[in-house]
């Protein structure tokens, strides 16, 4: 497999894991299990590749680096995601509670 055959793989797996892990607010019941599982092994799977870089590049300092660039995407990414969801439903409540009729 060429190089780019590697990094747009790479590239897929790494985005179907950050959206697996945003999605998780949006679902609910098993979905939302499976999906926290999808993400969780995704996000795993990326540490420790960037832990591997870091150590066949025998620079220890620049695998962490990566994990924690890593670890604050993850943690942005499903802040925001969790604070879009919850902004989004109390717009859907307030909408429904302006429309219902009034009880005479």
């Amino acid at each position: 497999m060429t190089e780019l055959g590697i990094d747009l793989w790479g590239a897929v797996f790494q985005a179907a894991s950050f959206l697996s892990l945003m999605a998780i607010p949006w679902t609910d019941g098993k979905i939302r299990v499976v999906l926290a599982v999808l993400a969780t092994a995704g996000i795993a799977a990326i540490l420790g590749f960037q832990l591997y870089i870091g150590i066949q590049k025998e620079d220890m300092a620049l695998g962490m680096e990566l994990m924690i660039v890593t670890i604050t995407n993850v943690v942005l990414y499903f802040a925001i995601s969790w604070g879009v969801e919850r902004l989004f439903r109390l717009y859907l409540l307030k909408r429904r509670k302006d429309r219902s009729p009034p009880t005479s």
